[in-house]
């Protein structure tokens, strides 16, 4: 049967698109688990043997339907198991619940006092959360804002980063941040946290938006009253934000669009170069909005974008698309590297178009060795 699924697969993508010059081929869609709510993130256990989806709960309010809204208290992160050839089986659906507008998951790379290396982090308390009915939280101090951080054996929550008014974070960076979207690591266990800052309209009294970039030092994750904690500003908007490991690198892809400096950006950032109080020059611009993106041990870089394709930059490369059926919204998707060499792309695709609640797709893209 998965001999049958891959041919199947391989036979939509080549009859969908022929590839085009200059186009990435190679890439598999193997699975695409269709019982996710919105799905805007995903992050693999330090372990790989584990998936953790994060189910934002987003939807659209209003009379035209415009209105986007994340529901206070629907969010969940779902636990799914991945055995040793990289298939993905849900374990448990809301392995956490009672979230509100989970937009960002990440695995503590390197232990700190209070919590043990493969903590998982996720982000809370964005400014676009709604009530059930669609009506705004206008009140900052009902947000939550900040990062949680749970045992990923149980889902207990261990502790929290509090970012909201009069906190350490909010002090330290001048503002407090409206959208925590993305997370990494870098090789010396340092934070690093896009914050898109929309939504400061919907507030009262409004709130200024400061897109951007927080660093937390390792040293200063459990307490950061300590210091080390820095912004750099994103005129661009950030989103998605990875680490490349063979080039100690942080790389972000920005959504601010082309009205925007930086906007349809990719940023590549020397880890060794921050703090910092501005954004080097984009390693490639006017490649599109986008949401999230990663690293191939090769260093191909791939970003999911808000047209609905992912695109590949092969290391010292130019970008190309990757070819493959459309996507719906994809999102900020992670990568696992099997024993085999091969590795797996998971894409959330957060979907609001789709009127059913959990039955948004995560798609498993199989890549092969030295792609």
């Amino acid at each position: 049967m998965k001999i049958l699924k891959i041919f199947i697969c391989l036979l939509l993508i080549t009859c969908y698109k022929a590839p085009e010059k200059g186009a990435a081929t190679g890439a598999i869609l193997v699975e695409s688990i269709g019982e996710f709510h919105r799905p805007e993130s995903v992050v693999f256990s330090l372990d790989g043997k584990y998936l953790f989806v994060g189910n934002c709960a987003s939807d659209l309010f209003g009379n035209d339907k415009k209105k986007v809204g994340f529901v206070s208290g629907a969010g969940a992160i779902s636990r799914c198991v991945v055995d040793q050839k990289g298939n993905v089986t849900i374990e448990k659906l809301k392995f956490i619940k009672d979230l509100n507008g989970p937009t960002g998951l990440g695995i503590l790379t390197k232990a700190t006092e209070n919590y043990p290396a493969g903590t998982l982090l996720v982000n809370q308390g964005m400014s676009l959360q709604v009530d059930k009915n669609g009506n705004s939280i206008t009140n900052i101090n009902e947000l939550g804002v900040g990062v949680n951080f749970y045992d990923p054996s149980n889902g207990q929550l261990l502790g929290r980063i509090l970012m909201g008014p009069g906190s350490a974070v909010a002090k330290a960076i001048g503002h407090v941040p409206l959208i925590l979207n993305s997370l990494a690591f870098d090789k010396d266990g340092n934070l690093y946290i896009t914050d898109t800052a929309y939504g400061g309209d919907r507030l009262d009294p409004k709130v200024s938006q400061h897109p951007g970039l927080i660093r937390i030092e390792h040293s200063s994750i459990d307490d950061p009253s300590k210091g080390g904690v820095t912004f750099t500003p994103i005129s661009g908007v950030p989103n998605g934000i990875g680490y490349w490991e063979k080039e100690d690198a942080i790389v972000i892809v920005t959504m601010g669009g082309s009205d925007k400096l930086g906007g349809t950006a990719i940023y590549k950032v020397p880890a060794s170069t921050f703090p910092m109080k501005e954004i080097p020059i984009p390693l490639f611009d006017n490649v599109g909005t986008a949401d999230g993106i990663a690293v191939t041990p090769k260093g191909t870089i791939i970003t999911s974008r808000f047209s609905g394709d992912l695109l590949a930059i092969p290391f010292n490369g130019e970008p190309r698309p990757l070819i493959m059926e459309p996507f719906v919204a994809p999102a900020d998707h992670r990568l696992l590297t099997l024993n085999n060499g091969t590795s797996i792309l998971a894409v959330p695709e957060q979907d609001r178009s789709d009127p059913n609640p959990w039955k948004q797709n995560v798609k498993i893209i199989r890549l092969p060795e030295n792609f």
